[in-house]
């Protein structure tokens, strides 16, 4: 769509995956640096707090509408 088809990657065949999943099952798998899981917390945070505070205004300006505007 953005890209000209002159950029776009050429699809990769059935061998070629299965030849990357098998490769893949013989390699040790990648360990954890110092602080990669420090990283991976805060990424989280800053992907899933901004949800969790529109969703928490949300339900906290329904509360303040209901009991306190039609509350009387």
């Amino acid at each position: 769509m953005f890209l000209s088809r002159k950029m776009k990657r050429p699809k990769m065949t059935n061998e070629e995956m299965n030849a990357i999943l098998e490769k893949a099952k013989t390699e040790p798998p990648l360990e954890l640096e110092k602080g990669d899981l420090k990283a991976m917390i805060i990424a989280a945070f800053i992907v899933f707090f901004p949800f969790i505070l529109v969703f928490a205004g949300t339900l906290i300006f329904l509360y303040w509408f209901i009991f306190n505007v039609w509350g009387g």
